[in-house]
């Protein structure tokens, strides 16, 4: 099993910090948000582990890691970022976006999961959500299950029934099934690489969202089940994220959704 961290993005929501770094490059208690991404996959007996890199992608220096580096003048977003180390698809993988950490609860979960496509959700995210957003309704997007069976995601501002969990930005995906996810990729990108037609709630295919790549994988009927935890982890998209998880840190609030020795 190997661990992909997707740490190209631009972070420009988190420009104020991140304005020359990666964001996650970013320190949180003492380390930066990937080396605790891999301090916690070492953890639980991953040593294996890719960093894509793409912005700034010589400041991302993780010892012990080894680097799969995209062309900064490229566009794309999540999805183009995953099969730009599609030649690490010789194992069981992991794959996590690179501004999210994450307790070895979560991993440990992960790993025991049997599905060819997991995917983390929150089944208890309300509170997180509210602490950090003001309300669930926040930049929202759907996730409906059926049990463990995800049915449906990433509709934005959905209604609240439709909301069953959180999308994390954690995948598995199992050895058996990444040839069969790399000839659907191959075949969209075929039809649609240059073309600029919205594809599902992504601008194209190009800039394909993880969520629409998962739905796609729904829709042709890759069984992708949900991995549910409750809380545990924590997402740095904005400024506004970063100073509210150093702000809980210093009042004791933080364990409530994350604790680093979990």
């Amino acid at each position: 099993m190997k661990a992909i961290i997707l740490a190209g993005g631009l972070g420009t929501r988190l420009n104020k910090y991140a304005k020359d770094l990666p964001k996650g490059m970013l320190l949180f208690l003492g380390k930066s948000i990937i080396e605790k991404q891999v301090e916690t996959f070492r953890k639980c007996g991953i040593n294996n582990i890719v960093i894509v890199r793409k912005h700034l992608a010589d400041k991302i220096n993780v010892s012990g890691t080894r680097y799969c580096d995209e062309d900064p003048a490229t566009e794309g977003n999540m999805v183009r970022g995953l099969f730009h180390a599609r030649g690490e698809f010789d194992d069981d993988v992991i794959m996590t976006y690179g501004d999210v950490v994450f307790e070895e609860k979560v991993i440990r979960k992960v790993i025991e999961s049997n599905a060819e496509v997991g995917v983390v959700v929150d089944t208890h995210w309300q509170d997180y959500w509210t602490s950090r957003l003001g309300s669930v309704t926040q930049d929202s997007e759907s996730m409906v299950l059926d049990e463990d069976r995800i049915v449906s995601l990433g509709i934005p501002n959905p209604d609240v029934k439709n909301m069953h969990a959180r999308y994390v930005g954690i995948i598995k995906f199992s050895k058996d099934v990444l040839p069969k996810i790399e000839r659907l990729f191959d075949k969209e990108k075929e039809k649609y690489w240059d073309k600029d037609d919205k594809w599902y709630q992504s601008k194209n295919f190009k800039k394909a969202y993880m969520t629409d790549w998962l739905q796609h994988l729904i829709n042709n009927n890759f069984d992708v089940r949900a991995i549910k935890i409750e809380r545990g982890w924590l997402e740095f998209d904005t400024n506004e994220d970063y100073e509210q998880a150093l702000e809980w840190n210093k009042t004791g609030t933080l364990e409530k959704f994350y604790s680093p020795d979990r």
